[in-house]
Order: C-alpha cells, then sequence, then structure tokens
C-alpha cells in the first residue's frame, strides 16, 4: 500500500500489463489488414478497368466520326478567315470614308496589321515565358550551381562548366 491511499493492486481500472485502447483488427473479430488490402486492390483494379472501358469508348467514337471532326476543323478555319477579312475590309471601307484616300486607308491597315502582329509575337512570348515556370527555372540553376560546387569540393573529376570556359592564364 502506498501512502496516504489504496495501493496499485485496489485500485479500480485497467490491470498492468493492459491498454487503454479497445481490440482491433482480427483480436476484435474484425477485418485484417489483408483482407483490407485485397479489397483496396480490387477496388483499385474496378477503377483502372473502368477508366481503360472510358478510354476505348472515347477512341471508338472517335474513329466513327474522324471525317466529321476533320471537316468541321477544316470549316472552322475557314469560318475564322473569312471573318478577319470581312473586317479588314470594314476597316479599310471606315479608313477610306474618314481619310478620303485609298493610299493612306491601306497604310493604316498595314500599320495596324503590323501592331496586331506584334503584339500576338509579345503575348506569345509572355505566354511561353510564363508557362515555363521561371521560379522553377531559378531553383533549378540554384541546385545545379550547388551541385558543381559541392561537386569541386568533394574533388570529384567534373569541374564546374564556369571553370571550363574560363581561358588559360
Amino acid at each position: 500500500m502506498t501512502r496516504g491511499g489504496a495501493g496499485k493492486e485496489d485500485a479500480p481500472g485497467p490491470r498492468s500489463g493492459s491498454t487503454d485502447r479497445p481490440p482491433t483488427g482480427a483480436a476484435a473479430g474484425g477485418p485484417s489488414l489483408f483482407a483490407a488490402g485485397e479489397r483496396l486492390f480490387g477496388a483499385t483494379r474496378h477503377l483502372v478497368l473502368a477508366v481503360a472501358s472510358l478510354a476505348a469508348a472515347e477512341a471508338r467514337l472517335a474513329k466513327g466520326h474522324l471525317g466529321v471532326m476533320f471537316l468541321a476543323s477544316v470549316g472552322l478555319i475557314a469560318f475564322a478567315v473569312s471573318l478577319w477579312a470581312s473586317l479588314v475590309a470594314l476597316i479599310g471601307w471606315a479608313f477610306w470614308v474618314a481619310t478620303g484616300s485609298t493610299g493612306i486607308a491601306l497604310g493604316l491597315l498595314v500599320v495596324l496589321h503590323l501592331i496586331l502582329i506584334a503584339g500576338c509575337w509579345l503575348a506569345l512570348k509572355r505566354g511561353v515565358r510564363d508557362a515555363s515556370f521561371p521560379k522553377t527555372r531559378g531553383e533549378l540553376v540554384v541546385l545545379g550551381r550547388s551541385l558543381w560546387r559541392s561537386a569541386a569540393a568533394s574533388g570529384t573529376s567534373a569541374a564546374a562548366p564556369a571553370e571550363r570556359n574560363k581561358p588559360a592564364p
């Protein structure tokens, strides 16, 4: 007995060596780890088969309508070109009416097209730059430099690219 209270033998609650958690898994009569893994594998297999079946159905659908898709894409391109030509003609006519000169109207159309081409070019360059993940590229450069420094410090055979490109003294 301990001083001022009941001893360990008299204390209510779990006996020594037991835990407060109820038994789980096979000890509690529930599913085992292997049974759970088997069910997970079966569900994953079922999912993969369903996705493969969906992809095959999509391929059959696309194969059956390949001619229609080709004609639709040609039609879409033709519509876009005709819309562009109509807009250019309308803008050219407006310039001709405003200036009273065919030469000035054509010159303005050329300038507008050059501005449009330059704007598309700059937008395309910016999109490609933004899509190339500049922060990731910078991190890879830093990691590469760190790799070369550690390789040079450990005395491996390869020298850093910056050191290879330096002229001899």
